[in-house]
């Protein structure tokens, strides 16, 4: 008996690594179905999905992974991201006014010329992330991002309407008082 089990041990151990994908696939595929249907995907796992250029406008995506999704130009405004996790993300464009984004983990992403303008980033885990030239007229976000070292902030315009400058080629941060910035609308 021992000796049929031995012999069947290396096929389980095969076999077990693409049932458990398949198996993320299956629900991978009924979250967005949810997720079309009703726009809402309440701690769904959605890792790894291109949202490229996706219509999320309003959706409450509180607590779902999202780990290294594609949301370049991604419509987000308004979205509920609260809690989710958005490790290694691309955000790079999009468009996230108004969005929800307390208490997410945010680390490792990309929002490069996001525009976060009066979004909640306030407990948001920041570390590494690149807020190159994006937008955080009246963002609500703690002083510890603006300090912080792990962030790229190179021409950011801060919730004030101050643009960094610095941290463009690893030199310290100074902001540019006179540069005042308007608000601006993303198309689309």
């Amino acid at each position: 008996m021992m000796i049929n089990f031995l012999r069947l041990l290396p096929v389980t151990l095969v076999l077990t690594p693409t049932l458990v994908n398949q198996g993320n696939d299956f629900l991978r595929q009924n979250a967005m179905k949810q997720l079309q249907e009703t726009g809402r995907c309440f701690s769904c796992n959605l890792s790894g999905v291109n949202f490229s250029g996706a219509n999320l406008q309003g959706f409450d995506l509180r607590s779902t992974d999202l780990q290294g999704a594609n949301l370049k130009n991604a419509n987000l405004r308004y979205a509920n991201l609260q809690w989710a996790d958005l490790r290694n993300v691309n955000l790079q464009g999009a468009d996230l006014t108004g969005a929800n984004l307390s208490f997410s983990l945010l680390v490792n992403a990309n929002l490069q010329g996001a525009n976060l303008e009066a979004s909640n980033l306030k407990m948001t885990d920041l570390r590494n992330s690149n807020f190159s030239y994006a937008n955080l007229i009246k963002a609500s976000i703690s002083q510890d991002l603006l300090n912080s070292r792990s962030v790229n902030l190179c021409r950011t315009i801060l919730p004030n309407g101050t643009m960094m400058s610095g941290r463009c080629n690893n030199r310290p941060v100074r902001k540019l008082q006179s540069q005042r910035v308007q608000s601006f609308e993303t198309k689309l």
